[in-house]
């Protein structure tokens, strides 16, 4: 049945599908059980009123697809409850003051993690999915940060924007997963992440002193090592200074000197 390609496993019932030339409109109306009022969990039992919602939703073969979907608005009967009415959201469909479904937020959130936001932007242009950069970073969640510091630590400097604002971001080497992200790249900020977050044994840094600083002040049992592209950038200069200690010895001396 078309209802359980569209809606597969969720209460909605099909009214009716309309295509046009550029939209594909599904027409759909919540059936599920009366829900429990957000604000005290006391069940609906009278329906307030109905009305419609216009949720985008995931392309379905290359066309744009929009849910018409009718949703009821409840009572609130408990006297209790600061709540008067309240509406109903359907389980893997909808949430409260979302235009897209949650299948379509997922796709675009996945874009966003993966791609960022111009990339990710020109990615749903492709896809046929109404999403700029500024939608797609805002999906984007700040994790949270854990309480103790990796065993493996790595820290390095990025630009917010280049020649401007820096900030520090670490890492845990281990797993490479981002730990957290610092606003600045100072000593003094990196210093009280540390102290609010031990458990280092070994940090991975640049050569710049501004870590090793804050590494010394808040995690002096910790092993300090250099990342491996910073050991590459090292190699890379001692081979070049011998290459050019080695053509100073083998360049000819001019006559008469």
């Amino acid at each position: 049945m078309t209802e359980d390609v569209l809606f597969p496993g969720i209460d909605v019932r099909l009214d009716g599908v309309s295509v046009t030339a550029a939209v594909l409109f599904v027409d759909a109306a919540a059936c599920g059980r009366p829900p429990c009022c957000p604000g005290c969990r006391w069940r609906g039992r009278r329906v307030h009123s109905t009305y419609r919602r216009n949720l985008s939703e995931r392309p379905l073969g290359g066309q744009k697809l929009v849910v018409r979907l009718l949703v009821r608005r409840f009572f609130c009967d408990r006297k209790s409850c600061a709540r008067r009415t309240f509406v109903e959201q359907v389980d893997r469909l909808t949430e409260h003051r979302c235009r897209s479904s949650l299948g379509l937020k997922e796709w675009l959130t996945t874009v966003a993690v993966e791609l960022g936001g111009r990339p990710g932007e020109r990615l749903c242009r492709k896809l046929n999915l109404a999403a700029g950069r500024t939608r797609l970073l805002a999906l984007l969640e700040e994790p949270p940060a854990p309480e103790r510091a990796p065993r493996v630590l790595g820290v390095d400097e990025f630009a917010f924007r280049r020649g401007r604002r820096y900030g520090t971001i670490l890492v845990d080497v281990e797993t490479d997963r981002v730990v957290d992200v610092l606003p600045d790249r100072t000593s003094e900020t990196f210093a009280t992440w540390l102290t609010a977050h031990p458990g280092a044994e070994i940090i991975c840094r640049d050569r710049a002193s501004t870590y090793t600083k804050a590494i010394k002040e808040a995690a002096p049992a910790a092993l300090e090592i250099a990342d491996r592209w910073h050991l590459l950038q090292v190699r890379r200069e001692a081979l070049i200074d011998r290459a050019e200690v080695g053509d100073l010895r083998l360049r000819p001396v001019a006559a008469g000197r």
